[in-house]
């Protein structure tokens, strides 16, 4: 019988895989409801023409400020609430502009609660992945999710990719700057469809209305971490498909997904840059260096978060299910003995992943 039982030859995900805790369940559980109360306030608002552009950051940041705010007191990070409570009243007193201490508010809380979502995504998709790759190149019809694994991966057709594994004992002693600036990188790229829209939408090149699009753009930008930050758990733990010649990383295969697209994409913003923007060539490349700026500190800051309060739990639970995605060495053979190291084996699983072994009746027949 199949170590995952039904489920895994049924293809749904075992459950002996989940790493969703009860803890995480309420996090999901008021961010997702704190973002659809805000987006159809945003909405109705917006039809009533009541609003104004830092309103509607507000509404925008304020999902990822009220889940920080719940991860600060799940956390029990009293001092973090304190700290932050300090410094309002400080600016308060000095008679900083309340934007500011709304920006300041957000950016303390608001981190927190970027770098909490998208721990909630690794915890969600970590093994999914693990297992769509695994299987991804010995099936005989992909899924939809599979076909975007391997897109977004950049699989090759021609790899076994059985022998997927990691680094099961990574432990931090101090903060990786240079992830955390290879996810800036990441952010960087995606940015240049913000670029583009803010060049093809008229309404940020008026002249009334630039100087309310470095608030909007923060707004934006604080989603970025979102679609950059989770795969960066595939880089810390090495995760890897292993050849005899030269190992496959998933990270690797991220990042060259990304530089292709970027290429068509950046053609693209040129494109709109000279033929269509008529605001000048300073107008735009002032909110391209905003971007730039508010992407590098954002994510910055969320990865901060990410690596001091989520990832250390994170590898520990992840580690901890690793025997039961992976629970014999892969030089087994179906008798359960240990082959020879320079015969490639594969994993153990159920004895039908072998498939049947038919022997041609080679026997002479007697005349």
């Amino acid at each position: 019988m199949s170590k995952f039982g039904e489920g895994r030859k049924s293809g749904a995900f075992p459950q002996s895989l989940t790493l969703v805790r009860e803890a995480d369940k309420a996090v999901i559980l008021i961010f997702v409801v704190s973002f659809m109360a805000c987006f159809i306030a945003l909405v109705v608002l917006s039809m009533l023409d009541v609003i104004d552009m830092i309103q509607t950051v507000i509404f925008m940041a304020a999902p990822f400020f009220i889940a920080g705010m719940f991860i600060y007191v799940q956390y029990k990070r009293w001092l973090y609430i304190i700290i932050l409570l300090i410094l309002d009243v400080v600016l308060y007193y000095f008679n900083i502009n309340f934007n500011l201490i709304l920006l300041v508010s957000f950016l303390f809380v608001g981190s927190a609660g970027v770098a909490g979502v998208a721990v909630l995504i690794q915890r969600f998709m970590f093994y999914r992945v693990m297992m769509a790759v695994e299987d991804v190149n010995v099936k005989d019809k992909l899924t939809i999710f599979d076909k975007v694994i391997v897109f977004l991966f950049n699989i090759p057709k021609d790899l076994d990719t059985r022998n997927i594994t990691m680094n099961y004992n990574l432990k931090r002693v101090s903060i990786p700057w240079n992830e955390m600036m290879q996810t800036i990188r990441f952010g960087l790229m995606i940015g240049m469809f913000l670029w583009i829209y803010i060049s093809m939408n008229p309404t940020f090149m008026d002249a009334g209305a630039r100087g309310e699009v470095p608030a909007f753009l923060f707004a934006l930008v604080l989603y970025m971490p979102l679609l950059v930050l989770p795969w960066s758990i595939f880089r810390s733990l090495n995760v890897r498909v292993e050849t005899r010649y030269r190992d496959f990383a998933l990270n690797d295969g991220i990042k060259e997904t990304l530089k292709r697209m970027a290429v068509p994409i950046f053609a693209s913003f040129m494109f709109v840059l000279l033929a269509i923007n008529t605001s000048g060539l300073d107008t735009v490349l002032m909110f391209i260096a905003l971007s730039v700026v508010f992407n590098v500190f954002i994510i910055g800051l969320t990865s901060i978060f990410f690596y001091l309060m989520f990832e250390a739990p994170l590898v520990d639970d992840i580690v901890s299910k690793w025997k039961v995605f992976r629970p014999v060495a892969l030089a087994m053979d179906i008798g359960g003995d240990i082959v020879s190291d320079d015969i490639p084996g594969t994993p153990k699983r159920d004895v039908t992943d072998y498939g049947k072994l038919e022997f041609e009746n080679t026997k002479k027949k007697k005349r």
